[in-house]
């Protein structure tokens, strides 16, 4: 029932009325609880809902998704209402409708996916974000700093190698490694690439087959960990476990602008998404971790 109530609550809160006529739940949320809200007049939004100490979470990913809208390049579910209502913490936004993707369609995301890498970050030229946020269930601290290198050093890799070490899930020659990367790391990633607004977790299940407002088909993208750093960081968790088109990558090659160490830059990258994972799943990702520092020469 409270779950009921936190979600018309939400609604009153967004200045939706009209009685809910369904409430769905749907498959993918595996820390939050998602839910298609469908009024009488037919019209659908998607909830998600936690417990209300959860609520700084749902707060950090409208943050997200308001600032990926106001760059007009990607299509995302705009966030209607964040709060604790009921003793749940819900987060109500629009809902993607489903659509079909064909190899024009991701050509056209790979294009606006540079676009939003080109957009103005409004940051000073430093990289960071104006939150905190959480990476899956892991805390992403997003302090702004002037160098990309240090950045990463610091608040990336430094981050979830002292994290994996506190857990146990690396031991201490394979720490060692890593360590060697981090402190090679200017020879692999610029000081100062242009500070783009990145997704910042952007792998398949996260770009959804949806349609515009007019009916087009087109690539919606949902879930983001948003910061700013380098445009290949959302290419090196595309590229990480697959499920995009060639055509998506080639389109947006053509549009970029900037070529240099492309797959130094990408493996650095994909190296904070394999650490992630070893904090988040354990040591089952540990040997491809290890294999990327060997591909950097540690």
């Amino acid at each position: 029932m409270s779950q009921k109530k936190a979600i018309a609550a939400a609604l009153e809160d967004a200045g939706l009325d009209g009685p809910v006529s369904s409430l769905r739940d749907l498959s993918g949320g595996c820390i939050h609880q998602v839910i298609e809200v469908t009024l009488e007049d037919n019209r659908s939004f998607i909830a998600k809902i936690n417990s209300a100490d959860q609520l700084a979470i749902f707060e950090e990913e409208a943050a997200g998704l308001e600032a990926l809208e106001a760059t007009k390049t990607v299509m995302v579910p705009a966030p209607l209402a964040v709060g604790a209502y009921a003793g749940r913490a819900v987060l109500l936004m629009t809902a993607l409708q489903p659509g079909r993707a064909t190899d024009e369609v991701w050509r056209v995301f790979g294009t606006q996916l540079a676009a939003l890498h080109a957009a103005d970050a409004d940051s000073d030229g430093r990289y960071g974000f104006h939150t905190d946020n959480h990476l899956g269930s892991t805390f992403q601290p997003n302090t702004f700093c002037d160098d990309w290198v240090e950045f990463n050093a610091v608040h990336r890799l430094g981050f979830q190698v002292d994290l994996a070490k506190q857990h146990g899930w690396l031991i201490e020659n394979e720490i060692t490694r890593l360590r060697g990367v981090i402190d090679r790391l200017e020879h692999y990633i610029p000081r100062k690439p242009r500070p783009s607004l990145l997704h910042g977790d952007l792998w398949s299940g996260n770009a959804l087959p949806t349609v515009d407002e007019s009916g087009s088909p087109c690539i919606g993208v949902i879930d983001p960990a948003c910061y700013i750093g380098d445009g290949y960081c959302d290419l090196a968790m595309m590229r990480l476990f697959g499920g995009f088109p060639a055509s998506c990558y080639q389109a947006y090659s053509e549009a970029a602008d900037d070529h240099d160490r492309i797959e130094q830059r990408i493996a650095v990258y994909q190296l904070y998404h394999l650490l992630n994972h070893v904090n988040i799943f354990g040591r089952g990702y540990a040997g491809q971790v290890l294999s990327v520092a060997a591909q950097l020469g540690c």
